[in-house]
C-alpha cells in the first residue's frame, strides 16, 4: 500500500492485493475483507538528516520520491511503522546468532533470535531470499522461557542443490524488528 499526498487536503492511497486477495475479490460474494494492513517509510533516507542545520532539513526528506507498491513481501515493507506503547525509550532490534555462517553442502545450521528492548511473545517469521541454496525447516518460532527463537535452515538437495550464499531475513511479530543472516554454502565435495 502506498500513501501520497497531492496537497495539504487530499491522500491517495495505491493497495496492491496478493493473489489471495484478488481471489476474494473476484468471488463478489463479500468474502473479501481487509482485516490487516501496514504503513512503512521504505523510501525515507534518514541519513539525510543533519541535527546541525537548524532549518531546512525535512525538505531533503521530504522531497525524496515515493516508491510505488509491490506485492513482493520480501522487498516490501523492510522499514515498517510500529506503534511503541507509551513510554517506551528505546526502539527493539534483533539480535541473531550467528550474523554470518558458513556451512557445507547438505548440513543443516541452526540460528538463534532474541529481542533487545522489547519483547516478541508471538514470535517471529524468517525467509530465505534463495530456496535453491538455503530453506528454512521452519518459517516461524516461539521464543522459549528465555525469550530465544531457533530456527533450523535445510542445505543441499533438501534446499534446491545449489551452494552459494543467500540471505536469510527475520521479523519479530509484535516489534516489527528486522535483522539479517548471511549464510554461505560451501559446494559439494569442497
Amino acid at each position: 500500500m502506498t500513501l501520497a499526498f497531492l496537497d495539504s487536503t487530499t491522500a491517495v492511497i495505491d493497495a496492491i492485493l496478493t493473489k489471495k486477495g484478488r481471489e476474494l475479490l473476484a468471488k463478489n460474494d463479500g468474502s473479501f475483507q481487509i482485516t490487516k494492513f501496514a504503513f512503512g517509510d521504505d523510501e525515507i533516507n534518514y541519513q539525510l538528516y543533519d541535527a546541525t542545520r537548524a532549518t531546512g532539513q525535512d525538505s531533503d526528506i521530504l522531497n525524496l520520491p515515493i516508491l510505488e507498491p509491490v506485492s513482493n513481501e520480501d522487498v516490501a515493507l523492510l522499514y515498517r511503522l510500529v506503534s511503541l506503547p507509551t513510554g517506551t525509550l528505546k526502539i527493539s532490534t534483533l539480535k541473531i546468532t550467528p550474523q554470518v555462517a558458513t556451512t557445507d553442502f547438505g548440513d543443516d545450521l541452526t540460528f538463534n533470535v532474541i529481542t533487545e528492548n522489547g519483547t516478541d511473545n508471538q514470535g517471529y517469521a524468517a525467509t530465505s531470499r534463495d530456496l535453491s541454496i538455503a530453506k528454512l525447516e521452519n518459517l516461524t518460532a516461539q521464543p522459549d522461557d528465555n525469550g530465544v527463537a531457533t530456527f533450523t535452515v535445510k542445505t543441499g538437495e533438501n534446499a534446491g542443490g545449489s551452494s552459494g550464499t543467500t540471505i536469510i531475513d527475520v521479523t519479530g511479530i509484535n516489534t516489527g524488528a528486522r535483522r539479517q543472516l548471511t549464510i554461505t554454502v560451501n559446494a559439494s565435495g569442497v
